[in-house]
């Protein structure tokens, strides 16, 4: 009879405990980016903004090894668009996250394939750019906070009330930049840049920069680089350094950037004037702090209305796309290291952020 007993409690015990682990289970965090090959290999997602109020963001895929582009593969993939005004494209792991402004949502895509995976709905929050940390990610959004969700779940866990208007976002040495811009309270802009503690969720101190920051980028771990937009007149954009030992601005460049990308030591700089439409695009030796070249396409390839600036960390390929006249479809110009053009291709409304494969 105690045989049996034992017998019985022993069966009990291999039926249940895998139910007991399984329910202290915590989903493992996601992953940094690593190139895997897949059906979409070899090529790039460009978020095509598309005009307010319109709601005709779209999603388009260009093949570099057929030289061909699916002009929405969202809408192919899903079967139904992307929303209004497409204001970030980042990945991190295995997926892709669309930050989408006027819809209030970012949807979150297998990077693979673009299939939605899950809508986050952020109803209210205007949400802006999108940085990830250790397994979360980190929205900013013109409602003034900053919301953390968690890469694994894809659940919101936080948010975090900085400055106003927060726009640009990124992680250095361990903690958040977040540009505080102002942006919606013109002429009467922001001037600082949340320090974001990750652990606490909590903001640490506010950097005082030139008014309206709107972009940042990580260097290194070492430092964070800020461009402000001025106020459109007497303030014009400025390109700024700061320390992320010290949080404190350490340089302020004489060069009126309106936006940048960074390949290993460099930056690749480019400004807009929408009042002359004329442009300039430079290149900065950030370990030299001195520039490499103040005009970088050597070819004398024209651009109408230059859109934004990435750099393919796979290969340093430069892309500048163009918005043309806003109205019809805009283009992506794919430069060579010394700036000379490789290829272009017309893209969607309002190209801007990329992400490569």
């Amino acid at each position: 009879m105690r045989l049996w007993n034992f017998l019985k409690v022993s069966i009990l015990w291999v039926l249940v405990l895998p139910l007991l682990v399984a329910s202290c289970h915590r989903p493992e965090p996601e992953p940094e980016p690593q190139p895997q090959p897949d059906s979409y290999a070899n090529g790039m997602y460009i978020l095509n903004e598309g005009l307010f109020q319109m709601n005709n963001s779209s999603l388009s895929y260009y093949d570099f090894t057929t030289g061909t582009l699916t002009a929405d593969i969202f809408l192919d993939v899903n079967h139904r668009g992307l929303g209004d005004v497409g204001n970030d494209l980042q990945r991190y792991g295995s997926k892709l996250y669309c930050v989408v402004n006027n819809s209030n949502i970012v949807e979150v895509m297998d990077f693979a394939t673009a299939r939605s995976l899950k809508t986050l709905n952020l109803s209210g929050k205007q949400p802006r750019h999108i940085a990830f940390l250790d397994g979360k990610a980190y929205i900013s959004c013109f409602d003034d906070d900053v919301v953390r969700v968690d890469t694994a779940t894809l659940e919101i866990e936080a948010t975090v009330r900085v400055g106003r208007d927060p726009d640009g976002i990124c992680a250095c040495n361990g903690k958040l930049y977040v540009c505080n811009s102002g942006g919606l309270d013109n002429p009467n802009y922001d001037n600082t840049v949340s320090v974001i503690d990750p652990v606490s969720f909590t903001v640490t101190k506010e950097i005082p920069v030139v008014i309206n920051p709107t972009r940042v980028k990580a260097y290194n771990d070492r430092y964070v680089y800020v461009v402000s937009n001025g106020n459109y007149g007497s303030i014009p954009y400025s390109f700024q350094k700061i320390d992320a030992q010290t949080n404190e601005v350490v340089k302020v460049y004489d060069l009126e950037t309106y936006n940048f990308d960074i390949y290993q030591n460099l930056a690749f700089l480019y400004s807009y004037n929408y009042s002359t439409m004329t442009a300039w695009f430079k290149v900065l030796d950030l370990e030299a702090d001195t520039l490499v070249t103040d005009q970088f396409i050597s070819d004398g390839t024209q651009l109408q209305t230059p859109y934004n600036i990435m750099v393919n960390p796979l290969n340093g390929d430069v892309y500048i796309t163009d918005a043309g006249n806003y109205v019809a479809n805009g283009d992506v110009y794919c430069f060579d290291k010394n700036g000379k053009k490789k290829f272009s291709f017309e893209a969607g409304l309002c190209p801007a952020s990329m992400a490569f494969r």
